[in-house]
């Protein structure tokens, strides 16, 4: 039995809808600093120094989750239509997704801490392996891709999605018990990657 086609616009309506709301819960997470005492430009910088932690927070999830809906929608941008499988491997995505302002919000509470760094990676790593499954569905379900997709570029893309994703997300985790910060700066490579050498740049179709 044929499975139902779908149309793909509603779930990239949804998907946008989302992110949006994950991107603005980030931010509501640095709060203005109080100032007890004197208010003068030594007091104003020494409160802005001691939030840093949430702002370096806020500024690796932002751009984590702005490469993932830039891909989401490169990959969306590959589809003719979707299928109810689709659905819901993306909703798996979204769930891991929604579920990041809570690591960001820990991680910069506890910034030094390992066990803040290794859970704000292990987090990331089941966000990326999400992505992981998105792709390789869409892969399997291949009648969905237009026709100008090479698969044998999208099937190198799987490698990739599971290598710069929850693979180097899980080293950055366990470099935590280490030293946090060479954690941080492990995840901090991953949006760079992303932004510099795109895994979707060799689409045929972008």
């Amino acid at each position: 039995m044929n499975k139902p086609i779908l149309e793909k616009n509603r779930i990239e309506a949804f998907s946008d809808g989302v992110i949006a709301i994950i991107i603005t819960l980030l931010v509501l997470e640095i709060k203005v600093p109080h100032i007890d005492g004197e208010v003068n430009a030594y007091t104003i910088g020494a409160a802005l120094i001691k939030i840093l932690p949430k702002f370096l927070s806020w500024a690796l999830s932002f751009f984590m989750v702005l490469i993932m809906w830039v891909n989401h929608h490169r990959i969306f941008n590959d589809l003719k239509h979707s299928d109810n499988g689709l659905m819901w491997v993306n909703g798996l995505l979204l769930f891991w997704m929604a579920f990041v302002p809570f690591p960001t919000a820990f991680m910069g509470d506890y910034f030094d801490q390992p066990i803040a760094m290794f859970f704000f990676g292990l987090c990331m790593a089941f966000t990326g392996l999400s992505f992981y499954f998105l792709r390789r569905y869409i892969y399997k379900q291949n009648h969905l891709l237009k026709e100008s997709v090479d698969l044998n570029v999208y099937k190198s893309l799987l490698s990739k999605t599971i290598t710069f994703g929850p693979v180097l997300y899980f080293i950055g985790a366990v470099s935590a018990f280490i030293y946090p910060y060479l954690a941080y700066g492990i995840y901090a490579l991953i949006p760079i990657y992303f932004v510099f050498f795109g895994m979707n740049k060799k689409s045929k179709d972008n």
